[in-house]
């Protein structure tokens, strides 16, 4: 008990000291590894709160860069476009790490396989990670230069459509330091889009019937993201690093055209942009006797702009509604972080300190002029020990969260907790066990919370809130994994419940339906998920020739909301092969969507079909694919369920089926190859709390 009370007392004299980090002379960036029990096959290595994939080198042979890597290897409950270089898992977005750090799509592209040692998937993420909405967290872990440089090029284009991903990095290395330079540029431009809609709206005098066929119209963007960087790097001693990140975007057109009941056309002229730099500064610092203390300290404002005009016509052109709405949004924020880690025996703790304070303000003209205000801080501290005792591993957490919004001069306060519990152990030779119970708090979004009404149209509003209210998830997951030889089989069991959460509310005020976020009675997904791979078979007398995968999944969902209940099931699945014979390579995924419901919307997506086949020769690649190679027509959906405004819409966008795509990756490296240093956290702020329309 002494001992424990000492350790307090340092690490809190160690998290306050965090100030001074930057004149400390020990300073580095040595991983501690958590001694504890793993059950290691050929290829995968079980922790208790992630899973370590070690890539063969069949999976290397014909991969260019970690998504075509990640492909090869079909790591489960990961969905993998090599095309379009994404990754989503178990429904959500994926936070990509490098080394530890959190890292943009650029950088992680810029990576070669033959440098990753290991990919780490992280399901269910906590406190540590900054972000309780992920679906994953993949970390790769890389073998980095340490003299001469490296520059990357790749391109990824169609020969149709307007349509990019293209990112050239280059990095030098002299001394200590090591400078480096990530540019990426992106794009789309589509002339045949629309919607075509069924709504129907049942307000207090009247009740209105909408039939709207869509009219092609036009959808672009374009972004370029600008990534400078520094790295000081003195072994066993210290490391800092600095990178000055700069994205821009723009959407001249996100523009809607329909024509309502052969008797109405409607239009919609959206243009978006947004410039965001932001400014990271990392210290990390050695301690004696197997402890790190880690600092980090991002500031970034967003300057965003949206543009929309809304017009109706009846046939004989008389104008019905002209509706302009003009925000220009500027945010200012700060995320300050400290992180302090002790190795014991048999055990690890950590404990960390998080804090973020922004300040939104954007002006509203147009139709409506108004001017929002707001100012939000969010506190965050947790503590978590991690060991073994003998064939069981464990982990637990918890933390506490302080939530503060303010606008209009008035101003809201919410404290919530997130204890965790993770346990494992392998019942059995080549199976392993792992259960996750976890608290994490939802915290509301400044575009929901603003308190600003805009029109939509003649007869929807969306409205603000500013009385939403933190809330809390729940969340179980029982997984099952057996690997021998080359099969992998899994079955995955989650169980959600979303207590009080925010989802959507719609009102009747008069002749008019008012669409905004509200604190609803709760929200549950059921999900059951069985997966199987086959790795390196050998076929038609070739060794390793094919890699298989099929996983599929059921979903339940339960809406419960103050004025509705709404039920929705799901069945998807994912298959994917990867066939290879010398330095040629062909893929192939047919992908059924994982349509959710939210609130009173079910969401639908496309049912994704990719193929592609490339040549690899000593540094270069050349690759051709298709994309939706069986349909002339992309669209997306949703159906809304509600008894007062049901409508169910697809987007069509034709330019992206039988969409043909071309690569050609090329880099080159010179000087001499060594292990640098990466910091182990990166913290960002990407809304713009605007009001969503």
């Amino acid at each position: 008990m002494r001992h424990s009370v000492k350790l307090v007392k340092v690490m809190i004299l160690l998290l306050v000291a965090t100030a001074t980090i930057a004149q400390a002379q020990n300073l580095n960036d040595t991983t501690i590894a958590l001694k504890e029990v793993t059950i290691k096959a050929k290829t995968i290595i079980h922790k208790v709160d992630r899973t370590l994939f070690l890539p063969t080198r069949e999976a290397r042979h014909n991969a260019y860069n970690p998504y075509d890597l990640m492909f090869n290897m079909a790591i489960p409950h990961v969905l993998v476009d090599p095309m379009t270089k994404s990754l989503t898992a178990n429904g959500g977005e994926v936070q990509m790490r490098i080394n530890g750090i959190k890292a943009t799509q650029t950088e992680v592209v810029a990576i070669l396989p033959k440098n990753i040692v290991r990919i780490e998937l992280i399901e269910n993420p906590g406190k540590r990670y900054g972000d309780e909405n992920l679906g994953a967290v993949v970390d790769i872990i890389v073998r980095n230069r340490e003299a001469g440089g490296l520059v990357n090029i790749q391109a990824t284009n169609s020969p149709i459509v307007p349509f990019g991903e293209n990112t050239i990095t280059a990095k030098y290395n002299y001394g200590h330091s090591q400078w480096g330079i990530n540019y990426a540029v992106n794009y789309r431009d589509i002339h045949h889009t629309h919607v075509d809609k069924t709504e129907d709206f049942f307000l207090e005098s009247t009740q209105i019937h909408r039939q709207q066929t869509g009219v092609d119209d036009r959808y672009n963007w374009n972004d370029h993201a600008v990534d400078l960087s520094y790295n000081y790097m003195v072994p066993d001693r210290y490391t800092f690093n600095a990178v000055l990140r700069n994205y821009y975007k723009q959407a001249p057109h996100q523009d809607d055209t329909g024509i309502i009941n052969n008797n109405l056309t409607t239009h919609t002229a959206l243009e978006l942009s947004n410039y965001s730099p932001s400014l990271d500064l990392y210290f990390q610092h050695i301690l004696p006797h197997q402890q790190i203390l880690t600092v980090n300290l991002t500031g970034t404002l967003i300057k965003s702009r949206r543009n929309r005009h809304y017009t109706e016509q009846n046939i004989g052109a008389h104008q019905l509604a002209d509706i302009v709405t003009n925000v220009e949004g500027n945010k200012k924020s700060i995320i300050g972080e400290a992180i302090y880690d002790k190795q014991f025996k048999t055990t690890t703790l950590s404990a960390g300190l998080r804090h973020y304070q922004m300040y939104d303000r954007n002006e509203y003209t147009g139709s409506s002029p108004v001017m929002s205000s707001m100012n939000q801080s969010r506190t965050s501290a947790f503590a978590e020990i991690k060991g073994h005792w003998k064939k069981l591993n464990y982990g637990f957490s918890a933390g506490a969260t302080r939530s503060w919004f303010k606008e209009s001069g008035e101003d809201h306060t919410y404290i919530t907790f997130t204890p965790t519990v993770q346990l494992s152990i392998a019942p059995h030779k080549n199976g392993y066990l792992n259960y996750r119970l976890s608290t994490d708090p939802q915290i509301p979004s400044l575009s929901a919370l603003t308190n600003v009404e805009q029109a939509i149209d003649t007869i929807q509003i969306s409205r603000g809130n500013p009385m939403l209210k933190t809330y809390n998830v729940y969340n179980n997951t029982l997984n099952y994994s057996y690997n021998v030889g080359k099969v992998i089989a899994m079955l995955t069991a989650n169980y959600t419940y979303h207590h009080q959460p925010i989802m959507e509310e719609l009102l009747v005020e008069g002749n008019h339906l008012v669409i905004m976020q509200k604190n609803q009675r709760s929200y549950q997904v059921l999900n059951v998920a069985p997966t199987i791979i086959l790795h390196g078979l050998d076929l038609f007398g070739l060794k390793n020739f094919a890699t298989l995968s099929l996983e599929g999944g059921f979903n339940r969902y339960w809406s419960k909301g103050q004025t509705y209940n709404h039920a929705y099931n799901n069945f998807y699945y994912n298959a994917q092969f990867m066939l290879q014979y010398k330095s040629f390579a062909f893929m192939g995924q047919l992908r059924k969507n994982r349509d959710y419901l939210l609130g009173e919307t079910v969401f639908k997506g496309e049912n994704m079909t990719v193929f592609m086949t490339t040549w690899n020769y000593k540094r270069l690649q050349l690759g051709a694919g298709i994309v939706f190679p069986f349909v002339n027509n992309y669209r997306t959906g949703m159906n809304r369920l509600s008894s007062v405004a049901p409508y169910q819409s697809w987007r069509y966008a034709k330019e992206s089926g039988n969409l043909f795509l071309f690569r050609l990756n090329y880099h080159f490296e010179f000087g001499k190859a060594y292990h640098t240093k990466d910091k182990r956290t990166h913290n960002s702020d990407t809304e713009d709390g605007m009001l969503k329309m």
